[in-house]
Order: C-alpha cells, then sequence, then structure tokens
C-alpha cells in the first residue's frame, strides 16, 4: 500500500464524526526554557509525522502555512489550511492539526507563553488587550487568511517573528519579543477578527479531567462507571454531554486513543504485534485486529511494513 493511500486512511480515521478527541489531554511537553522561553517547530506534514493529535497547553501557539494544505481542528470546528494561512491557537484550546489526502503541509509553529511579554500583570496594556487573548475570553478568527483587511501587516509581522526565531540569538529575542508584541498590537486594532468567547459549559469543564485520566490510564481497563464519577456527573448525563462536547462517546474515543499508541508502536518498534495489542488495552487480539482495521484501513501488519520500509 503506497505512503498516500495510508496518509488517505488517517485522515479518513481522523476527520469523520468519530475523529473530533482522538488525544485530547493537556500536552505534558515542556516548551521552552528559562533561557529560551519558547518552542519553534519546523513542520512537514505527514512527512515528518502523521499528524498532531487533539490535545491542549497553557501556551499560545502560532502557525504559519508556508505550502500545501491540511486541517485545523479547533474543539467542534474542523478548518481547512492553506498557504499564506495564519493559525493562532490561543491557550487551553483543544485542537489538532490533520493532514490532507495525497499532499503535504509545510509550516511553522512557535508555542510560547504569556510571561515572555508581560512587563506587569496590573497595566493596561496587559489587562485590556493581552490578557483577553491568552485567556481565551476574546476569540481570534481561524484562520487569519489574505482575504482578510489587516493580513498584510499580519503576515509581514508573522514572517519577522520566525526570521527572528530562525537568527536564534539573544538579540534576535529581544526583536522577536517586540515583534510578538507587535502582531498582538495589529490584532487588537483588527476588530473584525476577533469576537468575545461565550464560557464554555461548566458540564464541558467536568470532562476535562476526565480526558486526562484517559490518556494517562488509556492501557488499563476503564469502565463508564469509573469516568462518570470522575466528572462528578451521572452516568447517562456523562455520556450525553461527551458525544455533544467532542462528537464521539467515550468509549469510541478511548478506543482511538488505543489504536493511535498502538500504531505510534508498530512504527518504533520490533514488538510483536500481539504484545502491542496487550500493552494498549487490547484484551483480546482477534478484537483488536478488528478495530484496526476499521479504524486505519489495513492490519497491523501491513501498517507496520508500510512505515518501516518505506
Amino acid at each position: 500500500m503506497p505512503r498516500s493511500a495510508i496518509s488517505g486512511i488517517l485522515r479518513t480515521c481522523f476527520l469523520e464524526e468519530d475523529f473530533m478527541m482522538l488525544s485530547a489531554a493537556k500536552e505534558k511537553r515542556q516548551h521552552g526554557s528559562m533561557q529560551v522561553p519558547y518552542s519553534y517547530y519546523d513542520c512537514r506534514m505527514p512527512d515528518y509525522f502523521p499528524g498532531v493529535p487533539l490535545h491542549w497547553h497553557g501556551e499560545m501557539e502560532l502557525n504559519y502555512i508556508k505550502r500545501g494544505t491540511g486541517y485545523f481542528q479547533y474543539e467542534d470546528r474542523l478548518l481547512t489550511a492553506h498557504a499564506g494561512d495564519i493559525f493562532l491557537i490561543q491557550p487551553n484550546l483543544v485542537h489538532a492539526i490533520l493532514p490532507a489526502e495525497q499532499e503535504s503541509m509545510f509550516y511553522d509553529t512557535i508555542v510560547f507563553h504569556q510571561n515572555m511579554l508581560i512587563g506587569g500583570y496590573d497595566d493596561r496594556s496587559y489587562m485590556e488587550i493581552l490578557q483577553p487573548f491568552f485567556s481565551a475570553r476574546r476569540r481570534i478568527q481561524a484562520p487569519i487568511s489574505p482575504e482578510h483587511s489587516g493580513y498584510a501587516a499580519l503576515s509581514a509581522s508573522v514572517h519577522q517573528i520566525f526570521r527572528c526565531i530562525r537568527e536564534n540569538s539573544a538579540v534576535s529575542d529581544l526583536l522577536l519579543k517586540s515583534e510578538l508584541l507587535r502582531f498582538f498590537y495589529l490584532l487588537a486594532a483588527s476588530p473584525e477578527l476577533c469576537t468575545d468567547r461565550p464560557a464554555m459549559p461548566a458540564a464541558a469543564e467536568n470532562l476535562r479531567p476526565v480526558l486526562a485520566y484517559i490518556q494517562e490510564h488509556f492501557a488499563d481497563p476503564i469502565t463508564i462507571e469509573e469516568l462518570a464519577r470522575l466528572s462528578h456527573l451521572s452516568k447517562s448525563y456523562f455520556m450525553s454531554c461527551f458525544k455533544q462536547t467532542f462528537g464521539l462517546g467515550a468509549v469510541e474515543y478511548l478506543t482511538q486513543l488505543r489504536i493511535k499508541a498502538a500504531c505510534e508502536a508498530l512504527r518504533s518498534t520490533t514488538r510483536s504485534v500481539s504484545e502491542i495489542a496487550y500493552d494498549n488495552g487490547f484484551r483480546n487480539l482477534s478484537n483488536f485486529n478488528r478495530q484496526f482495521r476499521n479504524k486505519v484501513g489495513c492490519t497491523p501488519q501491513m501498517y507496520r511494513k508500510e512505515f518501516q520500509n518505506p
């Protein structure tokens, strides 16, 4: 099976109704350090990786699409990404980046914390401009595309941001901070790109610890009753709330998370298929093979052969 076909299968797996929460837990990766308070990623999808599964983190994330086409998922919205588009992902927003069928997407990403930009938490520029963006009280248009009136200035600012990052020096970091502040100034001066965002329903907020728990324990036996207790909701309301919020049931989400982990193990290890199945929560090999084929479109053996012998 050609790599393009695998890409198409992954897209189908991720983008149908049951793609909604493939790995939506808080990201554990630390972005940046005390000396370099941001992380930069030069991304090529699916060449470098098959996709970025759903997750969330406490930092701001700025993406610029250099070439190709792909998809960004913001919670329940699926957005097509084209060359030149800008995607600013606000802190704690559940999101994913997914491949388009038979096409690569090249993009730059910077992930940074608000502490990189602020001098104090009580000055009016922070309270009135930056804080609403970082708290996600103010939603930012996605994508910011060439047809938007403020695009030219914002795009020039984004190019300067990534130019500073690639220079990779203390001096360029100083200019980077200045350019990030300029980017938010341009956003604030473009009201058509920003809208006040309603708060997430309280019941949906109760699901965050459930997602984190599933991410941590997906290889263990997990019951709906157990997850409902974690959410402090009744079993029936938990099931309804999970499906309404994320577009698929909790059991389906758990299965997809297990399949994703199995895919990673098939690509990167030489362990047997039965070992991988057991280590990722499947206690029955035939059930694992059936679920894998249903989600990925081929057997585990075919999948491993494709990625280990490109």
